[in-house]
């Protein structure tokens, strides 16, 4: 397999240890070029794909915006391409969702991930890869928020300080990731707790686990970064758990969060399986 992120010996055992240990680690790589990653190729890319793959704002936002409503851009799709194309001065903010719809992005997501992936999850146990492109204006700040997938933010030009944080308790953890799993807004109440900061320059990087708080501050010049994610077999059993926890909690009882008891864990997850499968027999037999 030809290498594409390079990593060093440091940054494989980073994410080696970010498998046994479910915490950020970060990581250098060799993505400080490439054709496909020049804003010039991704504001092509952007007006190519769907609209709902395109996401902007403005970029001075304050670190919390807990209903994710965020200042939209009056832009159109005809002026697509030149807000991305103008970051360096509109103030802008954008992200280029699935960037994986495209065969020439999805080859280059797959070829992240083949480095990547087994060394957080272990062999065969991810799935369903997902790429992202941040762009941002200088100064831009993505506000405190959580995600649902193993993340690795791969910097490409410009600068940023990812920070990181930790929850009090699993029980803080687990609310807020069922509180997502259950449909609500990615964006915290909150601003990031027991701050840890991670500056990044071109050939950077650093995982993010899932449910992990975290907010982005860009530096003073354009930034470009890919996102690679992907979701596991263990991480798919944990979103069973939390969706069984929130059916006890509606009939009144104080479910364990995730990880604290496992033989629980495993006893809910197969539950769910189960109805789940008779949910989708019933909506095949109508």
């Amino acid at each position: 397999m030809t290498s594409l992120l390079h990593l060093d010996e440091q940054s494989v055992r980073s994410l080696r240890t970010a498998g046994e240990t479910g915490q950020p680690q970060e990581v250098t790589h060799a993505l400080r070029s490439h054709a496909l990653l020049t804003l010039e190729a991704l504001a092509d890319l952007a007006v190519s794909l769907p609209a709902d793959s395109i996401e902007h704002n403005v970029g001075a936002l304050p670190d919390v915006v807990a209903d994710g409503r965020a200042p939209r851009l009056e832009v159109g799709p005809e002026g697509l391409r030149e807000m991305i194309l103008g970051l360096e001065t509109n103030g802008a903010w954008c992200v280029v969702k699935n960037v994986e719809q495209d065969p020439a992005y999805s080859a280059l997501l797959d070829s992240c991930l083949d480095e990547i992936e087994d060394l957080v999850s272990g062999p065969g146990q991810a799935y369903k890869r997902e790429g992202f492109v941040f762009l941002s204006a200088p100064g831009s700040m993505t506000p405190s928020h959580i995600d649902p997938e193993h993340n690795v933010l791969l910097q490409v030009q410009g600068t940023k300080t990812m920070v990181t944080g930790s929850w009090a308790t699993p029980d803080a953890r687990a609310a807020e990731a069922e509180r997502l799993v259950g449909g609500g807004h990615r964006n915290l109440q909150h601003d990031i707790e027991d701050p840890v900061e991670h500056h990044l320059e071109p050939g950077d990087g650093i995982y993010v686990p899932p449910y992990t708080q975290h907010k982005v501050v860009n530096g003073p010049a354009l930034s470009i970064s890919l996102s690679v994610t992907w979701r596991s077999r263990a991480l798919a059993d944990e979103v069973k758990v939390l969706r069984a926890n929130t059916h006890l909690r509606r009939a009144g009882l104080s479910p364990a969060a995730p990880g604290t008891r496992p033989a629980v864990d495993r006893t809910k997850a197969t539950a769910m399986s189960v109805a789940e499968k008779a949910k989708a027999a019933v909506r095949r037999s109508r």
